[in-house]
C-alpha cells in the first residue's frame, strides 16, 4: 500500500512498497497484502519498531522478538534466515518496554532502566561493533546519576538516544 516513489495516493498512507494498485495484482511477487503476524509464544505485542534490515517487537510480557535480514548480527540472535518473529531468548528474565532497529543496529531498554544493544557488526561505527558477542549486551555508563534510569530508546543512521528519567 502506498507509492514506489513515495508520493501520497490521496489515501494519506505512505507505508508500504508498491503501488496501492498491485495490492490487487496477486501475481506480483514484489507485492505481498498486509496480514496479520501470527506465530506460536508471540502474543500480544505492545510495540514494533522496523528498520531497513530488521524488524523488532515487544510483547506485553516484556520479550523480545525480532526477524528480518541478520546481517551485522542484527538480529540478536543467531539465526541466519529468519522470516518470522523469534525470541532473544538471551533477553529471558528481563521485562523489556521500548525498543528501536536502525539499520543493523537493535536496543531495548527494560522497565528497570537498564538498556541492551547488539548488531553493527557490519557496518563501521554500528553501536554495538567491536563486541565478541551477537547477541544483546548491556550497556555501561558513567556520568549518570545512580538515580537514574534508561526509560526508552531511539536509534537512526550514525546516532542514538538514551531517555532517561529519575526514579523515586
Amino acid at each position: 500500500w502506498g507509492d514506489q516513489a513515495g508520493r501520497d495516493q490521496s489515501n494519506g498512507n505512505l507505508l508500504g512498497h508498491g503501488l496501492v494498485e498491485a495490492l490487487e495484482d496477486a501475481t506480483n511477487p514484489m507485492c505481498v497484502r498486509p496480514r496479520r503476524v501470527a506465530e506460536p509464544g508471540l502474543g500480544p505485542v505492545a510495540e514494533v519498531a522496523c528498520s531497513t534490515y530488521v524488524t523488532v517487537a515487544i510483547t506485553v510480557d516484556g520479550r523480545v522478538f525480532t526477524w528480518g535480514d541478520s546481517d551485522g548480527n542484527a538480529l540478536g540472535h543467531s539465526r541466519i534466515t529468519c522470516h518470522q518473529p523469534q525470541w532473544i531468548s538471551a533477553l529471558r528474565g528481563q521485562h523489556m518496554s521500548h525498543a528501536s532497529v536502525s539499520y543493523t543496529n537493535g536496543a531495548v531498554a527494560s522497565d528497570q532502566g537498564r538498556c541492551y544493544v547488539w548488531g553493527g557488526n557490519c557496518w563501521e561505527g554500528g553501536i554495538a561493533a567491536g563486541r565478541n558477542s551477537t547477541g544483546p549486551t548491556e550497556v555501561a555508563w558513567g556520568g549518570v546519576p545512580s538515580c537514574y534510569r534508561c526509560s526508552s530508546v531511539a536509534l537512526a543512521f550514525q546516532h542514538g538516544y538514551l531517555i532517561f528519567r529519575k526514579q523515586p
